[in-house]
């Protein structure tokens, strides 16, 4: 037995190299084998187009969550062109009103509305000029400190004896 013992110390260095040996062959062996097959000029150039392939997929991923960025914003601006646009027609089958201010707004000094109308009759029957404002609606709008010097301001503005008429409402807060 010791002998079998002492055959199997000396044997199993020996096979242990010589499997370490014919490893290294096998990797040397394909090695060599993947370089004359064009194995490794291959491979390094696939790893670039693999990562292109990523960054290109990326890309698109960003820019279609762009576009759809895009068409929510392009939706939303085209529901308020279409709001606009309905405005703008009510508008134009409104008549028009002329707003016109009178007095700087001030913290002692109130709002007061007032509506204002002109006899046209009377002054082209004067010979004068009648704008085309005074066909529509006219509103004054006088910052006062209180009602009569609203008044006052309006009725200078417009004065009766040139044929305007100063209809006060009650006073805006």
């Amino acid at each position: 037995m010791e002998t079998v013992r002492s055959i199997l110390d000396s044997a199993v260095p020996l096979v242990a190299a010589l499997a370490v040996l014919c490893h290294l062959c096998w990797i040397g062996i394909r090695r060599g084998w993947d370089r004359m097959a064009g194995l490794d000029r291959l491979r390094q150039s696939v790893v670039p187009l693999k990562e292109r392939h990523q960054a290109d997929t990326e890309a698109l991923l960003d820019l279609n969550c762009r576009l759809e960025e895009a068409k929510n914003r392009l939706g939303a601006a085209e529901q308020r062109v279409q709001q606009i646009q309905r405005q703008i027609e009510a508008l134009d089958r409104d008549p028009p009103v002329f707003l016109h201010v009178l007095g700087k707004p001030g913290s002692s000094r109130r709002r007061f509305r007032a509506e204002v109308e002109f006899d046209a009759t009377a002054a082209r029957a004067a010979g004068r000029p009648v704008n085309p404002a005074w066909r529509y609606g006219n509103r004054v709008l006088v910052h006062a400190p209180d009602l009569s010097a609203a008044r006052r301001e309006a009725d200078h503005a417009f004065p009766q004896k040139a044929g305007y008429k100063v209809y006060f409402h009650a006073p805006v807060h």
